[in-house]
């Protein structure tokens, strides 16, 4: 029993399970486990150097040093510069930039796929069941089932709305949305040909979790565009898509109203919010762009809060690189930043190129890069999405690997040997 636990299979399941973060402690306290990702990235670091020992096939691959670049190379200069500006020690560095080595669970995914040699269906299946597991958690904690976290305060993202003080967006638990989104494009590319009900009821179940949830508003404005990009040229896929979705949303009206009112109160709050004048990300981008070219455009590092309050102490509470998406990589790395900046995008571009047989998965995964590059301002993959893009850059790789080695069976089963003349059929 403990051998087959432990099937290269499911550990590349668990492994998936656990770069979704579905149980890691979030950004803001309120839900996960301490101390458990910090472990993780341990386990990624100790399985990653024991590959470069054993396993020759690592050296094999160019993509191995763009991980290389993004995992280590580019935490480490962090660590270092904010060390020459602060006076932060280094450690305190890597644990503030500690996300970014999340990039080298490209390692053992690509191990792990190419000793079970899975097929892009079950792979899929994979990534739904992983999805499906993080929005039970998540709405486990909306719900009260699980509670949330007593020992952390949270004051940062909490804000007011009106003169009763009712909290904008109080049971926010921003848990697995990654995979999450991945999976509802995944969904869309599925039903694309053939619209499902069971698919589309999954599909409703992600939305609300994004909605009820996650209550991320850049990336309801992403589904929104996706669904519009997948069937551009199916309209009438999603015209059926969107009249399932309407019946079974016009039923859930009639049994619950009070609940549709609510949402519709909420949604002219964030709306408010949204429109209301200069934001956090405002100032935060306002400080970095000043702040690196009164230091000669030299990059300044990332400061930890466990170091005498990171830039709470600096700058204001509100403060945070990873809300302003590559403005934040300028803050870090200062004339650096469009060389890092070609390097991950041009480098990534071409690992999804090479790989020519994209499944609705593969396609997922180009499609939420292509949104997160042409949204550079606000998204932060470059330095906070390695555990996603890790994986994603294994699955391209072997896949591309998988077709390539098709294609040249198939080429060779063209042509005939009769010892030393080949003849080939056409």
């Amino acid at each position: 029993m403990l051998r087959q636990l432990f099937a290269y299979r499911n550990l590349l399941f668990l492994l998936m399970l656990l770069s979704s973060g579905c149980i890691f402690l979030t950004d803001d306290k309120k839900a996960g486990l301490p101390y458990i990702r910090e472990l993780y990235l341990m386990g990624i670091l100790g399985s990653t150097a024991l590959l470069f020992a054993c396993w020759k096939r690592i050296y094999s691959s160019k993509t191995a040093l763009w991980i290389l670049f993004m995992g280590v190379v580019l935490p480490v200069s962090s660590a270092v510069l904010a060390k020459l500006n602060w006076g932060q020690p280094i450690i305190y560095g890597l644990l503030e930039e500690r996300r970014s080595f999340s990039y080298l669970v490209f390692f053992p995914t690509l191990f792990l796929l190419f000793k079970t040699n899975p097929s892009m269906e079950q792979v899929e299946r994979f990534v739904l069941y992983v999805a499906l597991i993080c929005a039970t958690i998540g709405f486990m904690y909306y719900l009260k089932i699980i509670p949330e976290n007593a020992a952390v305060s949270f004051q940062v993202d909490a804000k007011e709305v009106g003169e009763n003080a009712v909290l904008l967006r109080p049971d926010r638990y921003r848990i697995g949305g990654a995979f999450v989104s991945l999976s509802a494009f995944m969904l869309m590319y599925q039903m694309k040909e053939r619209v499902s009900l069971n698919k589309l009821l999954l599909l409703l179940f992600f939305a609300a979790y994004l909605w009820l949830v996650i209550q991320t508003r850049q990336t309801m404005v992403v589904w929104a565009l996706a669904a519009v990009w997948i069937f551009r040229n199916r309209i009438d896929s999603l015209l059926k898509l969107g009249l399932l979705a309407g019946m079974i949303l016009v039923l859930s009206y009639i049994v619950m109203p009070d609940f549709y009112v609510a949402q519709f109160e909420k949604f002219q709050a964030l709306l408010e919010e949204a429109t209301g004048g200069p934001g956090v990300r405002d100032v935060t981008i306002s400080i970095s762009m000043r702040a690196v070219a009164e230091n000669m455009y030299i990059g300044l590092g990332a400061l930890s809060l466990q170091w005498n309050g990171g830039f709470s102490s600096v700058y204001n509470p509100h403060f945070y690189l990873s809300d302003v998406g590559i403005v934040g990589v300028y803050y870090r790395f200062g004339f650096l930043t469009p060389f890092i900046a070609l390097i991950f995008y041009a480098g990534y571009l071409r690992i999804m190129k090479r790989c020519k047989d994209k499944g609705p998965l593969l396609l997922a995964f180009q499609l939420s890069f292509w949104f997160g590059m042409f949204n550079m301002v606000l998204s932060n993959a470059l330095t906070y999405g390695g555990d996603t893009l890790g994986f994603a850059t294994a699955l391209f790789l072997y896949y591309s690997k998988v077709s390539a080695a098709e294609r040249s069976i198939n080429r060779s089963r063209e042509w005939v040997n009769y010892g030393a003349v080949q003849y080939r059929h056409n």
